[in-house]
């Protein structure tokens, strides 16, 4: 059975980490950062472009970047551009099998597809904040505005393309305080619930 994982998460709780131990465990592709450079392969938009733009709304960030070809005021939004493209891909990639797809309101775009598992990632602030501090060249009240701001832009960005509340526990199948299971149990709970779902699906088709 193909069972497709998205993965939605509050920056600093692990979901890249957590993705990516998940997708090795099950032997399954994993995408991320990956979808952003699938969607600069079209052609249509720079990467640097791209990079900027990942996960965002905000249309006014330097549109001669935008694109190889000439750019028009009247033109659709470069942000729906984007996500649009993007999320032909993860359907595309759905439609090939098995995954896990973190972020990019994948668990929308494949929404009413009975074969998706739909996960949520959260953290107390401060481990979250611990966590990005090993990551980035960041400290302080800097580190922090930066967490803060980031859980921001993803609420708005999931918003804006959905309609729906970014992190609230009905638009998802399994939400986990990866501050209290970590990296590993995290990764337990989701191949776990998997496993209980598809033990489900096939009690039910004996029926």
């Amino acid at each position: 059975m193909n069972t497709i994982i998205t993965i939605g998460r509050e920056f600093g709780s692990g979901g890249h980490e957590i993705g990516l131990k998940l997708a090795d465990e099950l032997h399954i592709p994993f995408y991320d950062k990956l979808l952003v450079s699938m969607v600069a392969e079209e052609g249509e938009f720079a990467q640097e472009f791209l990079d900027e733009m990942d996960e965002k709304v905000d249309i006014h960030i330097a549109p001669f970047l935008a694109t190889r070809s000439s750019y028009s005021v009247y033109q659709q939004p470069m942000s729906d551009k984007i996500f649009f493209h993007q999320a032909e891909i993860i359907r595309k990639l759905a439609d090939e099998g098995s995954c896990v797809i973190v972020g990019r309101c994948a668990d929308y775009v494949l929404d009413g597809r009975p074969n998706v598992v739909r996960v949520f990632l959260y953290g107390n602030l401060e481990d979250r904040i611990v966590r990005k501090g090993k990551m980035l060249d960041l400290k302080g009240d800097e580190l922090k505005k930066h967490v803060v701001n980031t859980d921001k832009k993803r609420a708005r960005y999931y918003r804006h393309y959905t309609g729906l509340i970014w992190g609230e526990k009905e638009n998802y199948d399994l939400c986990i305080n990866t501050s209290k299971t970590g990296i590993e149990g995290a990764v337990a709970s989701i191949k776990a619930f998997i496993k209980a779902e598809e033990a489900l699906l096939q009690s039910e088709d004996a029926r």
